[in-house]
């Protein structure tokens, strides 16, 4: 009797953790579900040539600005303009995917900071659906317009200034999850690299307990800052962070590097 409660709270903790990773043959079940909006993050022309039945297509860099930090996300308002525009609201069931994950985890973090509750991540990413033998297709999706409402959640914002006065902070760790040989050619002050490939394995992201181990050193007692490039890969780390980990308290540097050493 107490190994089987055991198992049903080991069972139970591992659905909780991976509720936010969604596997090909649960969205293939509720794809047609009027409230469920499946989005696709990747270039318009790769959607084009193939994708999911069903997803819309909102490339993930075009809520983003070019100038003058490249990859800093657009202003809320803008942002709630092209959701809408593209059939979203934040009361949708709302899954993401790409072809490796880091635009999916981009558009996952964007999604989150905008206040959607309800956000999952396509296990596995395309690669996945194809593995599947789900139903693929080149049409594009056109969905009818609403109104997006931001609601701003500011707490995994976090800019320059911020990241400075966090520098010397004991109870804050920053991760690089850049290449080691970009980390190895500067970074910011003392973080700590932890490369976003090392999450992977192909386009799926690794075992729970593997993904656990890589953070060793970023204790969940911390407050923790993530950065990247163009804050793509830390989009990524933050969704394993928060949803599989369940690291209660995980930001993002949305300026990233670029931004840190920009003038």
């Amino acid at each position: 009797m107490k190994k089987n409660i055991i198992s049903l709270l080991f069972s139970i903790v591992a659905l909780s953790l991976n509720a936010q990773l969604i596997t090909v043959d649960a969205l293939s079940k509720i794809i047609k579900d009027p409230n469920v909006v499946v989005i696709d993050a990747r270039p318009s022309g790769d959607y084009l040539k193939t994708h999911i039945d069903g997803a819309i297509n909102i490339d993930v860099v075009s809520l983003c600005n070019n100038t003058p930090v490249e990859g800093t996300l657009k202003n809320s308002t803008e942002l709630a303009s092209i959701l809408g525009k593209q059939g979203v609201s934040r009361n949708n069931k709302i899954v993401v995917y790409c072809k490796t994950g880091v635009s999916a985890g981009r558009m996952y973090w964007i999604l989150k900071y905008l206040g959607c509750a309800d956000v999952s991540m396509l296990d596995g990413q395309m690669d996945a659906w194809f593995g599947g033998r789900k139903p693929i297709t080149k049409n594009a999706k056109t969905a009818k317009a609403v109104t997006f409402s931001p609601a701003v959640n500011q707490a995994i914002f976090v800019d320059k200034a911020y990241v400075k006065s966090k520098l010397s902070a004991a109870n804050t760790v920053i991760v690089d999850s850049r290449k080691k040989a970009d980390y190895d050619a500067g970074h910011i002050g003392n973080a700590i690299n932890i490369p976003s490939e090392s999450m992977l394995v192909g386009s799926k992201l690794k075992a729970v307990a593997a993904l656990g181990n890589l953070f060793t050193n970023a204790g969940k007692d911390k407050e923790i800052i993530l950065y990247c490039k163009t804050s793509t890969t830390a989009s990524l780390t933050y969704f394993v962070l928060k949803s599989l980990l369940n690291y209660p308290n995980v930001k993002v540097y949305d300026g990233a590097y670029l931004d840190w050493t920009h003038k």
